[in-house]
């Protein structure tokens, strides 16, 4: 007997390759989408890395001195940076200026090499991660280069 139209076999044949196809589809787009998000987590590092480091250059450029008070950085025109542990935030004069710090830590003053005097300047070392990337940078400041009177 010759059978016309679509049989069970092959509906259920049908029905298995659209799942194969279908979970191959996803696993593909799933990986592009965390390497894409790894790449946005770089790029979030890159700039949360470049106002940290802007904002301190100018507090150093503005003061003479600066200190470490209770793991506080204090210059002497008065802009204090600070980490907040349970945010994970580093704030400037009590408002956040960057996000998604894993570690935040002041250097000791013997460190720099170039320093003699450890209110001329102040190192620090600080860990950023978001999306999985994790950045980690050192940064040596010294105050003094262009003190407005």
């Amino acid at each position: 007997m010759n059978k016309r139209g679509i049989t069970m076999t092959s509906i259920v044949i049908y029905v298995v390759l659209f799942f194969i196809f279908t979970s191959i589809a996803i696993g593909i787009s799933s990986n592009m989408n965390y390497e894409s998000l790894s790449e946005k987590g770089n790029i979030i590092n890159h700039e949360e890395f470049q106002k940290l480091q802007y904002n301190m250059l100018n507090s150093a450029k503005k003061s003479n001195e600066v200190y470490n008070i209770n793991g506080k950085i204090v210059f002497s025109n008065n802009d204090e940076y600070d980490y907040n542990e349970e945010d994970k935030t580093i704030l400037k004069n009590d408002h956040v200026l960057i996000q998604n710090v894993e570690n935040f830590s002041i250097l000791p003053s013997n460190d720099l090499v170039e320093i003699k005097d450890p209110n001329k300047g102040v190192a620090i070392e600080v860990t950023l991660k978001k999306y999985g990337s994790s950045k980690s940078e050192k940064m040596i400041f010294s105050v003094g280069d262009n003190v407005e009177s």
